[in-house]
């Protein structure tokens, strides 16, 4: 009796990394309907994460549409693997943005640039936020992917490390020591760069 409840519960956990297990199976055999189930469960979180790692509302929408193309394209291909669906998201939402900044180049606004307001900070004290600003992206770009996962996932969308844990399906432990060294690296980082 006990292995069973064991064997139930063990299945339930599984169930709850991937809550829609019957759906992705029928989007796997082509179901339209299915897979627009799977877009408006999924859809917010992925943007989300891509509007942290590019800033650029616009370009977090392209690129999430992208994702879903990728995704609806591959789907057949996706097999469980001990993490969730939202993982494989996200991994192809971190292939996205690579694809995305190997085409754009870098590009100053200009209105930002020379825009000064009378009750606001002044311009130079825009210009030390921005450029500590862009100390920092730079930094945050040299982590390798799943420490930027990390850290967007446990600051930009406030969640606990058990949540990251479960949508990246990994252990919480490892989600600690990844935010952990992930810090650590940004503050070695940016020691250097002052």
């Amino acid at each position: 009796m006990d292995g069973r409840v064991t064997a139930k519960a063990a299945v339930l956990a599984v169930e709850s990394l991937a809550p829609v297990p019957e759906v992705i199976d029928r989007a796997r055999s082509g179901d339209r309907a299915a897979f627009s189930e799977l877009y408006e469960t999924y859809a917010d979180q992925v943007y989300r994460y891509v509007l942290y790692r590019l800033r650029i509302p616009a370009d977090a929408e392209d690129v999430t549409a992208d994702v879903f193309a990728r995704a609806f394209a591959n789907i057949h291909r996706y097999r469980w693997q001990g993490k969730s669906f939202l993982a494989w998201l996200y991994t192809i939402a971190r292939n996205a943005i690579t694809d995305r900044r190997r085409r754009d180049r870098p590009t100053v606004d200009i209105d930002a640039a020379y825009g000064v307001s009378a009750d606001g900070p002044t311009a130079h004290d825009r210009a030390v936020r921005g450029e500590a600003l862009t100390v920092l992206k730079a930094a945050i770009t040299r982590l390798t992917g799943e420490q930027q996962a990390v850290l967007s996932l446990r600051f930009v969308d406030d969640l606990s490390s058990a949540q990251v844990a479960r949508r990246l399906g990994k252990k919480e432990g490892a989600i600690r020591a990844l935010q952990f060294r992930a810090l650590a690296r940004l503050r070695k980082m940016l020691a250097r760069e002052a």
